[in-house]
């Protein structure tokens, strides 16, 4: 357990919040010295940082403030208009007893971070499948929380001339949002139909799952929780359909449905977290949909997934009798600095 928070505290450094990074290092000390974080996370689970343990624990008391149930916590969240001083972690070790209960309940709640800075990667891609004759797809995607990302074409993002995605969105991506400009064309897919899956998904119409979402955003990242916030409002409009289901057997029933269209599966920082006979079964019902594919009616596995420090985003194109691998970009986890690559790797 003090491993994982000291993991998360160097996670959240490199994603630039100091706030949550000063935190979880000062808890491990708190923890390893038997103190009230010791009492509170000892035991709560045997895979602490597969189960995102330091994050349910600041998630839990995020909420607590972002629902204005405890004032004198708030003074340290710029989500409330606070700014975190020198006793944050004190005061935030200090407020266990008062919500003794809201920490046993997010203790017990999966992480859902919905992180819409990834949809980037949709943008992109939409673009980049029109070099094997795509104009239309149908999408799906694994691991899709509240279904956000479903909505990528509500979106907008922009590099040098390259558009992409509607430009009147309330959710948009500059410049300087991409690290260098994808070499992609300036036409893109329409998407015929999208679902989503999720073992436990997020109804951002129910306010207490609203609630729940952006209560995992790091509190010292406003633009990342105002970009959350915008595209919450763009889904009450547009609700996402996600399904509640094991990511493997969906998939399957999915694609047995008759498929007049392209179909795109798609992942962000979902795989590891499925376990291994979930990620086989994926495999096995990706392979065998993709041996019965066509020219105008491939299958594209593509995905967003852990490479060290960055993220990969890559993609295995079905199309007849070929079968071709690319590594298409290297991105920041909540989506930031994308770096084309667009390399297509040797069968």
């Amino acid at each position: 357990m003090a491993q994982a928070l000291e993991i998360q505290a160097i996670a959240c450094e490199r994603l630039g919040s100091e706030m949550y990074s000063r935190l979880f290092s000062d808890l491990a000390i708190d923890y390893k010295a038997h103190g009230p974080t010791f009492e509170i996370l000892h035991g709560c689970s045997n895979w602490p940082v597969n189960d995102a343990i330091p994050l349910r624990l600041a998630g839990a008391l995020h909420r607590v403030v972002l629902q204005g149930d405890d004032q004198a916590l708030a003074r340290h969240y710029p989500t409330v208009g606070g700014s975190p001083t020198a006793n944050f972690t004190s005061e935030f070790i200090a407020s266990f007893p008062r919500h003794i209960s809201e920490i046993e309940h997010g203790l017990r709640s999966q992480v859902q971070t919905n992180e819409v800075g990834r949809s980037v990667v949709h943008l992109v891609l939409t673009h980049w499948l029109t070099r094997f004759g795509i104009s239309e797809c149908e999408w799906l995607e694994l691991g899709a929380s509240a279904g956000l990302n479903l909505n990528f074409d509500k979106f907008f993002a922009r590099r040098d001339h390259l558009l992409m995605g509607d430009p009147l969105s309330e959710l948009s991506f500059p410049d300087s949002w991409f690290a260098s400009t994808p070499d992609i064309g300036p036409e893109c897919v329409s998407v015929s139909h999208r679902r989503g899956v999720d073992v436990s998904p997020i109804d951002v119409c129910d306010p207490s799952e609203e609630w729940k979402l952006l209560s995992f955003v790091w509190p010292d990242q406003i633009d990342r929780m105002n970009r959350l916030q915008a595209a919450i409002s763009i889904a009450k409009n547009h609700p996402p359909v996600v399904d509640a289901q094991s990511a493997d057997t969906w998939l399957q029933q999915q694609l047995l449905t008759s498929r007049e269209s392209p179909v795109v599966v798609f992942h962000s920082i979902t795989w590891q977290y499925l376990g291994e006979h979930v990620q086989k079964s994926l495999k096995e019902t990706l392979h065998a949909y993709g041996a019965h594919t066509s020219l105008s009616r491939p299958l594209v596995w593509a995905r967003m997934e852990p490479a060290g420090a960055v993220a990969d985003v890559r993609a295995t194109v079905w199309q007849g009798d070929t079968v071709r691998e690319f590594r298409l970009a290297e991105i920041g986890y909540h989506g930031q600095d994308m770096k084309w690559i667009g390399e297509e790797l040797l069968a």
